[in-house]
């Protein structure tokens, strides 16, 4: 985090100097629309552009730490306004005007000079903790058995995990590596709730503050009561449920995906634009520029951003008008738009939220704040969202769900001539799951495969439970042959985990076809030639994966 944190100052700092070395030129291009202006102070469309400019000005000094400038900006801004409905200024207005806005320049300049602009993100910075660290769970029995068992099934889920025998160990292994999490045995040789005692005189030696978590033969209150009194974060009971462990695992370690929020940021302030986009990726969104407003329909379809951030004064159409042509498509209805601009005019916020926007952020804006609001925004889209597009068991994309994603992902891989995979997934006998076990245990089975799919897969890969013990998976950029290897291994981890039901442990194993776009690039056609080679997969034994083929 320390690097990326490093990476992130550099860029902005970066941004800065190019900031300082475009401001002469910024300077030059107000001071000839201040010449026009001047020249015809009765032409509307003068004055736009030098409003324009000025906008922009308050708005970009005051994010790269010029305060004062981006203040003044403004105050010249706002002597402009009344002009757009009440005619034009005598001509001593005009001579004045002009002769405090060009000492502006001059001074604005100077201090730029002499003065380092101090970009306010290190508070920001420091706040934001490391969550892209090694899982490490050290796990403490002196069941040599249980524990190879617990640690074989925890690796399918990707994480590290170290075995220590001796209790007494512990201490000295968390010195010399700390882990993410602790799970250890209640009891051990030296007493019924030795482990609970140990992991106290830790705490209190080290002041430490590790998650941990207790397993143990006996669901008794006196053993929970003790693993609560040691600050235990969870309580297992042998055999242990690995699914539920995993769960509860990445619920204490924040292993959850990143949030990624993809954000479209629509401004024609190149360097400001890039500031915002920089904060916004150091906080794990993903981001897309636009500085031309024409190609907003494209981006739309190709990006399919979950937020929306607009200037409101841009060259070839305002951000009100651009709100408002969104909002037509009704595909764009929900989505969240968020102007993000130095207006401060009631009236003109009050626009745009008429044409649809969604909240309306004032510049300079700290990097904090900004995050925020955007990301709570985008979360509550994103939960809307889920409610019509996510199944409900597994939280995956549901059937009509990834039909739409893999219509859009063919799409997106034909206009750029890339590759494409689709596969389908099938869980062998899993009615004789469901006849034994029971239909809790079979849901079981269906979120195993599900969470194992979100963890091995990368977030770039699209996965939805088609139907049933159907699954589909799309590999964005990936031939069949590539995402055929990876779903292999997949497959064989999946079947190493097992099953924990009341009747004893058992595993499960799934079969798989996967074609590509070489095949066809119409979406109904890759499902079924997928589905064909899902349904060779199964005829020749099952636990396989076969490609498509016509």
């Amino acid at each position: 985090m320390a690097e990326k944190n490093d990476s992130l100052q550099e860029k902005l700092r970066a941004l800065e100097n190019l900031f300082l070395e475009k401001l002469p030129l910024k300077m030059q291009e107000m001071e000839e629309a201040l010449a026009h202006f001047l020249a015809t102070p009765e032409d509307k469309e003068v004055l736009t552009v030098l409003h324009r400019l000025l906008h922009t000005m308050a708005g970009s000094a005051g994010t790269f730490g010029f305060a004062e400038m981006g203040l003044q900006a403004r105050e010249f801004e706002m002597r402009l306004k009344p002009l757009f409905a009440e005619g034009v200024w005598s001509q001593e207005d005009l001579d004045t005007y002009a002769s405090e806005l060009r000492e502006y320049f001059v001074t604005a300049l100077l201090n730029a000079k002499s003065k380092g602009a101090t970009v306010q993100v290190v508070d920001y910075l420091e706040k934001n903790s490391d969550k892209d660290g090694s899982r490490l769970i050290y796990l403490v029995d002196d069941d040599n058995e249980i524990t190879q068992s617990i640690l074989v099934q925890l690796e399918q889920f990707g994480y590290e995990v170290v075995l220590i025998d001796q209790l007494k160990s512990l201490a000295v292994s968390i010195a010399t590596r700390r882990p993410d999490i602790v799970v250890i045995e209640l009891g051990s040789e030296d007493g019924k709730t030795a482990g609970a005692e140990e992991i106290v005189r830790i705490k209190r030696l080290g002041r430490l503050s590790i998650p941990t978590i207790f397993v143990s033969q006996s669901s008794s209150f006196e053993n929970r009561l003790q693993a609560v009194r040691a600050g235990g974060d969870g309580y297992f009971t042998k055999p242990v449920d690995i699914v539920a462990l995993s769960e509860r695992i990445d619920a204490l370690v924040g292993r959850e995906e990143p949030k990624g929020y993809r954000v479209l940021i629509i401004d024609d302030d190149v360097v400001t634009a890039e500031y915002y986009s920089a904060v916004l990726r150091n906080a794990g969104m993903s981001v897309r520029l636009l500085n031309d407003p024409s190609q907003i329909l494209g981006v739309m379809t190709d990006f399919r951003p979950e937020l929306l951030l607009l200037d409101v004064y841009m060259p070839l159409c305002s951000g009100v008008e651009l709100s408002k042509m969104i909002r037509q498509d009704n595909s764009y209805l929900d989505i969240p738009i968020v102007f993000l601009s130095s207006e401060n005019d009631m009236g003109k916020q009050l626009d745009a939220v008429q044409a649809g926007a969604d909240d309306f952020l004032t510049k300079p804006i700290t990097p904090e704040f900004l995050v925020s609001a955007l990301s709570s925004r985008a979360e509550r889209y994103r939960l809307l969202r889920a409610l019509i597009m996510r199944d409900g068991l597994t939280g995956l994309y549901n059937h009509t769900a990834i039909k739409e994603e893999l219509g859009a992902e063919i799409s997106i891989a034909s206009r750029n001539r890339a590759p494409l995979a689709l596969a389908m997934i099938d869980l062998d006998n899993f009615k004789h799951v469901n006849d034994t076990y029971g239909h809790p245990v079979g849901d079981q089975v269906l979120r195993t495969l599900s969470r194992l799919l979100r963890q091995r897969l990368r977030r770039s890969d699209i996965v939805g439970r088609y139907g049933g013990e159907e699954f589909v998976i799309i590999f964005p950029g990936t031939s069949a042959i590539v995402a055929r290897r990876v779903l292999d291994q997949i497959r064989i981890a999946f079947g190493k985990i097992d099953q924990h039901a009341e009747q004893g442990d058992f595993a499960v194993t799934f079969s798989a076809g996967v074609a590509d776009l070489e095949l066809t690039t119409d979406a109904d056609e890759l499902f079924d030639v997928a589905d064909a080679a899902l349904y060779r997969a199964k005829q020749g034994g099952r636990n396989q994966i076969e490609l498509a083929k016509i």
